[in-house]
């Protein structure tokens, strides 16, 4: 524990200190002094603690100024919803000559580091939107103050939320129009500005906040007055998704920080992540998406997942497995069944506010598997299967990755990888999966079964250019995590199953009354 802290320390004391400017006309770094400065309609903003924290923050910033920050308000309708209208606080008829309706709600998103308001998934999103339902939908841009470097940046996030609530204080004296008719979204350090917004409206409170993957690097382990917390709106949903520690270059926070926090594929290495940029460039069609991809891949899941969400036929189910806790352990109960109880799950995305925690119970932990490519909603199913040990011929442990494919009366499934990292094959043990189909194959008529070897490479003698081991499987049961129904596959008792080959084994469904 002492040498994990040491190198968590160090890595983050690495990237602080590479973001250090020396004083100047426009800003100024300390450790531990104390200074503030103040802007008129949007108040005061110190540097000391909590924003200043030893060992998480050890270098606090003040944020720059308003028009350094270049917060701007971008608003899109129905009437509207090609070219949007560019709402300023400090003159008020572009607010009342906008389309913005104060009968409707309000979807007000942000950008994190390095982005700005025009950025192509913000767009997305806000179309997703104005499609889905009849929204004022406003995207917030503070593209230079996002483009500092990243501690100037994440102090500049303060001033992007007090202008926030400051725009919403304007709606409420022009039209009487409360914050509880609000929902906030934000990405990365968008998610913080979310937060600092919220906090400042009190009666009532901010409807929604929904974060995105919320930045890690100088909030994590901070005072809930620094990062985003379940205080700072009636109901807050986080998508977690690049939960690694920084020093791995992981950009999310770790701990829950909302009512309800969904960890997809375990909060942090997001399924179909792992191409190269060589990859990318043929997938995403441009250098810039695709160095996205390949740099923070994880990290930008999240907000593919929000967006995707809005308008999908498909649920995006996720189920609570508060009691086993978050982060990976955790996510080795979900992934071995352990948090299918019968229950038909939760919507991860814009409905999940439809199961928000009774009372003041915040955050509760949910679990669930995406596919590896747009779509990426999937339909979960846990999948038990048995090695046999025939007892009429001498069988031994096998190691390797086991796959399967779903054939139902509505669609087959692509080929389904249950195993997440190579796995020991026993005989006489069971082995308990969590996996996603891409598709919702209906009532189950049967699955193939097949299986890689994957020998130690220290043992050369192993290497399947010289054997393709067997082993005995007879019975799979799946459950549909949709409507918790389990059904058995059975294959012959007697049958072998040989690694690396293109003949798979099919399993009907039965009633497997003579395996059971």
């Amino acid at each position: 524990m002492i040498k994990i802290m040491t190198l968590k320390t160090l890595a983050i004391y690495v990237v602080l200190l590479s973001t250090i400017k020396y004083s100047n006309s426009r800003r100024h770094w300390f450790f531990g002094k104390s200074s503030v400065v103040c802007y008129d309609d949007i108040g005061c903003f110190d540097k000391g603690s909590p924003f200043y924290d030893m060992p998480d923050r050890p270098i606090s910033y003040l944020p720059d100024t308003r028009d350094q920050v270049g917060t701007k308000f971008l608003l899109n309708t129905r009437q509207n919803p090609t070219h949007y209208q560019q709402l300023k606080t400090n003159d008020l008829s572009t607010i009342t000559g906008s389309f913005f309706d104060p009968s409707l709600e309000t979807k007000i998103m942000t950008h994190g580091f390095m982005e700005s308001g025009n950025v192509w998934w913000l767009e997305d999103m806000m179309t997703e939107f104005l499609n889905n339902g009849n929204f004022n939908v406003i995207r917030v841009g503070w593209g230079p103050g996002a483009r500092e470097l990243y501690g100037q940046s994440s102090a500049n996030t303060r001033i992007v939320g007090a202008e926030i609530s400051y725009l919403l204080d304007k709606f409420k004296e022009l039209y009487g129009y409360t914050a509880d008719k609000v929902h906030v979204i934000g990405h990365s350090l968008g998610a913080h500005v979310a937060g600092y917004a919220g906090e400042r409206q009190l009666n009532p409170k901010l409807g929604r906040i929904t974060g995105m993957d919320p930045a890690g690097p100088y909030f994590e382990g901070m005072d809930i007055v620094v990062r985003l917390d379940p205080t700072d709106a009636t109901f807050v949903d986080i998508i977690h998704t690049d939960t690694d520690p920084i020093y791995t270059f992981g950009y999310g926070i770790y701990v829950p920080v909302g009512h309800m926090d969904f960890y997809p594929n375990g909060g942090f290495e997001q399924t179909g992540c792992d191409q190269g940029l060589v990859s990318g460039l043929i997938t995403e069609g441009g250098i810039y998406d695709a160095g996205v991809q390949y740099v923070a891949c994880n990290h930008v899941r999240s907000y593919e997942y929000f967006t995707e969400s809005i308008n999908t036929k498909c649920p995006f189910r996720a189920y609570e497995c508060t009691s086993k806790g978050y982060g990976k352990s955790g996510y080795e109960h979900f992934s071995r069944g352990e948090c299918f109880d019968g229950s038909d799950g939760v919507r991860l995305g814009l409905d999940s506010i439809k199961h928000k925690p009774v009372g003041s119970t915040a955050n509760v932990i949910y679990y669930l598997e995406t596919v590896g490519k747009s779509s990426y909603c999937g339909y979960n199913f846990k999948f038990e299967v048995f090695v046999d040990d025939p007892g009429w011929i001498k069988s031994s442990t096998e190691k390797g990755s086991l796959y399967v494919t779903l054939m139902g009366y509505k669609d087959q499934s692509q080929r389904i990888l249950l195993t997440k990292k190579s796995q020991d094959l026993k005989p006489g043990e069971s082995y308990t999966f969590v996996a996603a189909s891409d598709v919702d194959p209906g009532a189950l008529s049967g699955v193939l079964f097949e299986w890689e070897y994957d020998p130690d490479w220290y043992k050369p003698w192993d290497w399947d250019v010289w054997t393709n081991p067997e082993i005995y499987v007879h019975q799979i049961i799946i459950t549909n995590g949709e409507d918790s129904k389990s059904v058995v596959m059975c294959g012959a008792k007697e049958d072998k199953i040989k690694a690396n080959e293109d003949v798979v084994a099919l399993f009907p469904v039965t009633n497997c009354d003579n395996f059971i």
